[in-house]
């Protein structure tokens, strides 16, 4: 799946061997409203409109690849959303403030529980990343990512989308998702450390939860700026970035390039198959 400001595109290798390709007209929200442009505010728009896309792709591929009969709902789909949501929240939000809380007074040590509540949540991601990726179709769609990031390196290089120009790109990408999780790691601790109350344990908890968007927005904009800027601050966290990408980026195959290649060219509308309204 490849997005552009426009559309969104899907390429699927069919179980024929053939490469089903379509776009998906659909204007991303920040450019259709000017308040989804500010900073901060952004960061959190386009991870729902990454998040929402994502669920979309990710069933409508199935549904092609014959391992679906029908695509999501919209009910369905926002409900799927809501779950992964709350699961997320409970091991990497609630869990690690817990476990810090045994063994760190957060009230007299606010930086040093929040740090060690970092650690917990990167311990946990690492762990559930290395036991997934075990998994053969887990490590086919990080195959797929690596060739999601070597065929968006090769155009924005105004490369030939070619296999060769393609494979020679480079696995790991500054503005992947990896690396934001990761980022949401290193701001959760700076914007949980001055949040008055940390002697109140329902307080301290459900405000993390609450804060969670000004979290994401702060990951979002260190993001953005080290994936444009090669000062040493920048090129150590986009290297802190790149370690977690380790975990969900593989070497992809000369056949997962070819796919990559279809669906960034539907995406920027190089090549146009027919247009798949958005319900």
């Amino acid at each position: 799946m490849m997005k552009s400001p426009d559309a969104w595109a899907l390429a699927v290798r069919l179980p024929n061997g053939q490469i089903h390709t379509e776009r998906h007209e659909e204007v991303a929200l920040s450019k259709k409203y000017a308040w989804a442009r500010l900073p901060l505010l952004r960061g959190v728009v386009a991870l729902f409109d990454a998040m929402s896309v994502s669920y979309r792709s990710l069933s409508r591929s199935a549904q092609l690849a014959g391992e679906e009969e029908e695509q999501l709902s919209k009910g369905a789909l926002y409900t799927t959303m809501a779950v992964s949501a709350a699961i997320g929240i409970l091991f990497f939000i609630v869990l690690p403030g817990l476990l810090s809380g045994f063994l760190i007074d957060a009230a007299k040590y606010p930086v040093w529980y929040n740090a060690l509540a970092g650690v917990f949540k990167a311990c946990i991601l690492v762990g559930y990343l290395l036991f997934i990726g075990r998994l053969p179709d887990i490590q086919r769609f990080f195959m797929y990512h690596g060739a999601e990031h070597k065929a968006i390196a090769a155009y924005e290089q105004n490369l030939p989308l070619t296999v060769e120009n393609v494979r020679a790109q480079p696995a790991y990408h500054p503005r992947c998702g990896t690396t934001f999780i990761a980022f949401v790691i290193l701001a959760s601790i700076v914007v949980y450390s001055v949040l008055p109350g940390q002697e109140n344990l329902a307080w301290r908890l459900g405000a993390r939860v609450l804060f969670l968007p000004i979290v994401a927005g702060l990951a979002f904009e260190l993001l953005r700026f080290t994936a444009n800027h090669n000062d040493p601050f920048s090129r150590l966290l986009r290297g802190f970035g790149f370690r977690f990408q380790m975990l969900t980026v593989k070497e992809p195959t000369d056949d997962m390039i070819e796919v990559a290649i279809e669906s960034t060219k539907a995406a920027i509308g190089e090549k146009k198959p027919e247009a798949v309204p958005v319900a």
